[in-house]
């Protein structure tokens, strides 16, 4: 058995390469000299390519650690000697962007509530029961107004009807939890889809600064990164002292350092800037929640 296991991961054996075989230059080592592709095969078995996949996106070398080090003090640093071209020392933002986010999804669940002995409504229907219980607190997962989001109300109704039936006859904690399971799913492709809506907003406030649609979306990536593990090393030391969450007010101040150095504008100009972008990240955020919701929903 541990020889077929052994067997299943290793490479299919080949005969020493003399040339590369990218740009045909006469190997001496490991790796080509003139292309710097490796020597070694990416040939083999299905679960050899997934075991070099895996460990080309998540192994944790000497760059990893230094490009979190300066990403966690040095706002803005990253970003830039990216799109200086100065790229051999530090790690791709989109594999640090995975590597980070696959940890917070891991470490960082979303908790469903206990709504045992409460009241549940999505919108104005109430769930798992007939009628109200008197005196018992009241939970509203998604709350809108019939009269004043009319077109939303209808839209909601035609799209949910069956959904609705369904939920109305369930135990609300049972719906509760499934559809906080569902959002665990959710979540990260919502962040992901996330980023390039974020870049559009840089891309709108620095117009005149001439920068690619690509600058601004490594910008996106490096700043969600930091925000991910920002957030889980305030939630852990929140966990012991509620006092520690008043290290959140780093954000703008980071986002302010990060766009002077990435952008090269004066505080001046980059201080307004942060507000607007805080604001509108906010709103941005809480539309992909609802979407998120709303996509939980539908999975039910």
């Amino acid at each position: 058995m541990e020889f077929l296991l052994s067997d299943l991961i290793k490479p299919v054996t080949q005969p020493p390469a003399t040339r590369c075989a990218n740009c045909q230059a006469e190997l001496t080592g490991p790796y080509c000299a003139t292309c710097g592709q490796p020597q070694r095969s990416r040939r083999g078995t299905v679960a050899y390519m997934i075991s070099e996949a895996s460990e080309d996106i998540l192994r944790f070398d000497s760059k990893f650690y230094k490009s979190l080090l300066h990403l966690m003090t040095k706002p803005g640093f990253l970003s830039r000697q990216f799109i200086e071209g100065k790229r051999v020392s530090i790690l791709p933002p989109i594999r640090m962007y995975l590597v980070i986010s696959l940890l917070f999804f891991f470490v960082f669940d979303i908790p469903s509530p206990d709504v045992k002995d409460t009241n549940v409504y999505i919108g104005d229907i109430l769930i798992g029961k007939e009628e109200k219980t008197e005196g018992q607190p009241t939970f509203k997962l998604i709350s809108f107004d019939r009269e004043d989001d009319k077109a939303f109300t209808e839209w909601f109704d035609q799209f949910f009807s069956e959904k609705m039936a369904i939920l109305k006859t369930t135990d609300a904690q049972v719906v509760m939890d499934r559809i906080f399971n569902k959002l665990e799913d959710i979540v990260p492709n919502v962040l992901i889809l996330f980023m390039p809506i974020f870049a559009l907003l840089l891309k709108l406030l620095y117009l005149f600064k001439r920068v690619l649609y690509f600058d601004h979306l490594i910008f996106s990536l490096h700043f969600q990164s930091w925000l991910m593990i920002s957030i889980l090393i305030i939630y852990g030391l929140a966990q012991y002292n509620p006092w520690w969450s008043a290290l959140s007010i780093v954000l703008p101040f980071y986002l302010a350092q990060a766009q002077k150095r990435v952008y090269q504008q004066t505080y001046w100009l980059v201080i307004p800037k942060t507000f607007v972008i805080i604001v509108l990240y906010l709103f941005l955020l809480a539309l992909a929640t609802l979407a998120s919701f709303m996509a939980a929903l539908a999975l039910f």
